[in-house]
């Protein structure tokens, strides 16, 4: 468990690397943990402290591996 000055280190962290751009998932953040303060986490532990820091997990939506770019840009422009 992360004491509450290490929660508010984090949570600054997450926050400046959103403002350039850089967005953690579990992994990054379950490995910036244990360099930074030597503890190990569940990784379903790292989405409570990114919840507690005011962010929330994020995933892409999938990609068909077989879909055409031209026709969704067609598609798009139709409507």
């Amino acid at each position: 468990m992360l004491s509450p000055d290490e929660q508010q280190q984090l949570a600054v962290h997450l926050r400046h690397d959103f403002d350039q751009g850089i967005v953690w998932d579990g992994k990054m953040l379950q490995q910036w943990i244990q360099e930074q303060f030597g503890k190990k986490v569940y990784l379903s532990r790292t989405y409570e402290f990114m919840r507690l820091a005011g962010f929330s997990p994020q995933h892409p939506r999938p990609r068909h591996v077989g879909g055409d770019e031209a026709a969704k840009e067609a598609f798009k422009s139709k409507s």
